[in-house]
């Protein structure tokens, strides 16, 4: 959920929960107000009841709203307010009424008086102020709502450009990162922090670039120059012992620089140095493998089986797309058994490749790591690089074993 949206909701929350309060409170308090007002009315009806009947002796009935009558001392009954509800003949339903009931002794006799009030009246009444008065509240808080989401998304406005702004940079753009100033003193004071930070940050990637594809020249010029002049001793005349010691010498030397051009693009690779600007068809890419491991797939006479469903296309650098196909065939190669097999299935989201071979001890957690091996010559980064590569473009890898050592590579949903 996005910040604006939860001070939106939080304060449309609050308002609701104010307009409940404010409406419950105003028609209790409204509603006691009248009924203070109905008892000094009653208790007005009284007096005057009673000085009637003080002064004429006159009982005044007036059903339903005044009963008086005499009574025994025994019958008196105490002050009271109750609501009762008494039918109405000629609207033929009922209705509400407060009654008072009271016993007073007036020159030595007893009398009961009742006096009721109608509360209908009091409720349409109650209706009346209450109503539009509620109805007022909502249109208030409903403006001070609008008016403050469209205030939160002006100020907010220059928060979500520079948002989009860090959202969308890079470090293999030239220019360096701007952000706008927002005339707000913490975002500003944020933004500046930030474009501190990525320029530091912009130094450090394009420094650390440059050491690495330095680096990676330096040591590649004179690994080549020590091979060349070692393959030039093997036209020498050496004994057997001698020759053996130049051939190991050239095995770690090639051995080295396959390492040196590994660890260089696994560099590459975790600093997005290579853009995937590119819809590629993974099929067409296996089936150009497949043809160019074929002498290798001959020497150690396996059986490759593929099974295309659909296509799988992906967006990728085609480079690295070459990379992660080559690196699951030669490790299906590598690891594989004479006269054994590989099969591979690709479909929509999915490549399967699986191969015989030798039980080892990798799992899934294992296998991808960097210098991982059993009983293995390799140095354990082509399926490291594999791994790098499915991470960059949004893919899933897994390996298991069933009797035959499986790959599986998806495409994250």
């Amino acid at each position: 959920m996005k910040f604006l949206q939860k001070i939106n909701r939080q304060y449309f929350l609050i308002l609701v929960v104010l307009l409940l309060l404010i409406s419950f409170s105003g028609y209790f308090s409204l509603r006691a107000i009248i009924k203070n007002e109905i008892k000094e009315d009653i208790y007005e009806k009284e007096y005057a009841i009673i000085q009637e009947i003080k002064s004429q002796n006159n009982l005044i009935n007036l059903y339903p709203i005044i009963e008086t009558r005499n009574i025994s001392k025994n019958k008196t009954e105490p002050k009271s307010y109750k609501e009762i509800y008494l039918s109405d003949e000629a609207e033929d339903e009922t209705e509400a009424y407060l009654e008072y009931t009271n016993s007073v002794k007036i020159n030595n006799q007893w009398y009961l008086i009742k006096i009721r009030h109608s509360l209908l009246e009091t409720n349409d009444l109650i209706l009346a102020i209450a109503l539009p008065l509620l109805l007022l509240l909502v249109l208030i808080f409903s403006f001070s709502f609008l008016i403050t989401k469209k205030l939160n998304k002006t100020v907010w406005k220059d928060f979500e450009e520079n948002s989009q702004r860090i959202q969308n940079y890079s470090f293999k753009k030239t220019q360096k990162l701007t952000l706008k100033n927002t005339g707000i003193e913490e975002f500003d004071r944020i933004n500046d922090i930030i474009m501190k930070m990525t320029g530091k940050l912009r130094t450090d990637y394009f420094s650390l670039k440059e050491f690495t594809e330095n680096a990676s020249h330096e040591i590649q010029t004179p690994l080549s120059i020590v091979l060349l002049n070692l393959e030039e001793l093997l036209q020498q005349n050496l004994s057997e012992s001698e020759l053996k010691q130049v051939v190991s010498a050239i095995n770690a030397i090639k051995r080295l620089s396959t390492l040196n051009r590994s660890l260089l693009l696994l560099t590459k690779i975790e600093n997005d140095q290579f853009d995937a600007d590119n819809v590629v068809v993974i099929n067409n890419i296996l089936k150009q493998k497949i043809q160019e491991f074929t002498p290798l797939f001959e020497i150690k006479k396996l059986k490759v089986e593929l099974n295309i469903a659909q296509d799988f296309t992906l967006k990728i650098n085609r480079q690295l797309a070459e990379i992660l196909i080559s690196n699951l065939l030669s490790n299906a190669v590598k690891h594989n058994i004479a006269n054994g097999s590989i099969q591979i299935a690709i479909s929509q989201n999915e490549l399967k490749i699986c191969n015989t071979g030798t039980e080892n001890s990798l799992t899934d957690k294992t296998i991808f790591n960097r210098f991982t091996k059993d009983n293995s010559e390799s140095y354990g980064l082509g399926l490291a690089i594999v791994k790098k590569i499915c991470g960059k473009h949004h893919l899933e890898i897994r390996y298991f074993k069933n009797g035959q050592h499986c790959f599986i590579l998806n495409r994250k949903l």
